[in-house]
């Protein structure tokens, strides 16, 4: 076949537009607001492509009669850069104590009898009468049992529902769901099926529940998004870092900023960077993301490192003034036990722990500038949820306290400690505020300003209720 010089021309301008066409781009996440809370929205740059083809055919008479057709095309490809806004993202108000009783601090609570209850050192499953006389709380407050969930608990989050929803391990496995709960109702399964659940955190402005779990039981964490009313989870992010063992150290507690970013706390993949094969190195590298607490964005996945040298940071919590803190559990041998509170670009130490009595752990680099617990727990505690209290029932003097669950059944755990981190001192010592507990897990506070306590072994939720 052969092609006129005006054919030709067309022929290759058609290529050229299709090859400059912009491709369709994959549809972002949009949450379902259930607030109108405007802020900035985030940009992607794309462009527009605007062609111009001009056709002009010319006759012209010879004595011969021919009819000349002398086509001028006029090709002009603009690239126009717009800005199309993704969805929003909702930020925090800053809480208030205004409107808080005035300032109150009661004795602290004894230690109960470990012995003598209807199941030798703690009351039977169903005893609650039992766990009401064993836990005791301070002077001025009052326990409530508030309800129950079908399994171990392993976090808890009130919703915009107000109820209180819960990552639970089902049948004594590792495999679980989320879980919701109505004060003195039945707890209704609300997703599907997760490996080792841990975190979860409502997307502020929504109702759209993010839950950070394991991809398999042995290797590969991840993020879900648990849709509006509950459901299938939809992955968002799928190869975090995981796991050190079947237990412990994975994509753990999650916690909105007032930025709107979604905050998770990622384990070590080692106990103290010891080697994989000692015949050829002498520690483990430290891969990018693990032992570290990453800022996320919901809707995109764009992951940035907020925060590093975290062996396995168990939960984290935001005070009014948008401060982060953070648990953080020890290596196996029971050092590092801490409370940190953590700030962009900062490295928390791990796993350059000689100065704890670690020989195997690695010598810090050079020049590496580490910031130091902001306070050190007996070992063996094992720090678990956290929460600043932001709530309007307790005392003025109670305001962005922290309440730390303390899980393991050593001396100075299985309660729920208040820390007041502007008086953290050198012979600083946390208060116990709710003891009795066998192993406290999380805590969270209720709309009503109430404090919510979940047990892992039996799923019971306690309520703390200021009563003046």
């Amino acid at each position: 076949m052969k092609f006129s010089a005006a054919s030709f021309s067309i022929f290759v301008l058609a290529l050229l537009l299709a090859a400059c066409a912009p491709s369709q781009e994959a549809q972002t996440f949009r949450a379902t607001p259930v607030a109108q809370r405007a802020t900035a929205p985030v940009y992607t740059a794309t462009f527009t492509i605007t062609p111009s083809l001009t056709h002009t055919p010319t006759p012209t008479l010879t004595p011969s009669p021919t009819l000349t057709d002398t086509p001028t095309v006029t090709p002009s490809l603009t690239q126009t850069p717009t800005l199309t806004p993704t969805q929003p993202l909702y930020t925090l108000t800053p809480p208030s104590s205004e409107g808080a009783p005035l300032a109150f601090s009661g004795a602290t609570p004894f230690l109960s009898a470990t012995d003598g209850w209807s199941c030798g050192d703690f009351p039977c499953e169903d005893d609650i009468s039992g766990f009401m006389r064993r836990i005791q709380v301070p002077e001025g407050y009052r326990l409530e049992a508030y309800g129950r969930f079908p399994g171990q608990v392993m976090q808890i989050a009130v919703g915009p529902d107000d109820r209180l929803y819960a990552t639970v391990l089902e049948h004594g496995t590792r495999g679980g769901a989320v879980y919701a709960l109505a004060s003195g109702g039945e707890a209704e399964r609300y997703s599907g099926d997760f490996v080792s659940p841990i975190g979860l955190a409502f997307q502020p402005g929504t109702d759209v529940l993010y839950v950070s779990a394991r991809v398999s039981l042995d290797q590969g964490g991840g993020l879900w998004r648990v849709p509006s009313g509950g459901g299938t989870p939809e992955p968002v992010i799928t190869d975090l870092p995981c796991c050190f063992m079947e237990i412990d150290n994975q994509p753990n507690g999650i916690v909105f900023g007032r930025d709107g970013y979604l905050y998770l706390g990622i384990g070590a993949l080692t106990d103290h960077a010891e080697p994989s094969d000692p015949s050829r190195m002498r520690n483990e590298e430290v891969q990018p993301l693990e032992a570290s607490i990453l800022r996320i964005q919901p809707h995109t996945g764009e992951i940035a490192v907020y925060a590093a040298g975290l062996r396995n940071p168990y939960d984290l919590t935001f005070t009014s003034d948008g401060q982060l803190y953070a648990s953080d559990s020890g290596l196996l041998t029971g050092e590092g036990d801490r409370l940190l509170a953590v700030t962009e670009g900062a490295h928390l130490g791990w796993p350059y722990w000689n100065a704890r009595g670690c020989d195997g752990c690695p010598p810090a680099p050079p020049r590496l500038e580490i910031t130091p617990d902001l306070y050190t727990f007996p070992p063996y505690t094992l720090p678990r949820g956290i929460v600043a209290y932001t709530g309007i029932q307790f005392p003025r003097s109670q305001f962005d306290v922290l309440f730390a669950a303390l899980w393991n059944g050593v001396e100075g755990g299985q309660q729920i400690a208040r820390i007041a981190p502007q008086d953290i001192g050198e012979n600083y010592t946390p208060e116990p505020f709710v003891t009795g507990l066998i192993r406290p897990v999380d805590v969270a506070i209720a709309p009503d300003g109430s404090l919510l306590i979940a047990d892992y072994v039996y799923g019971h939720i306690w309520r703390v209720v200021y009563a003046g």
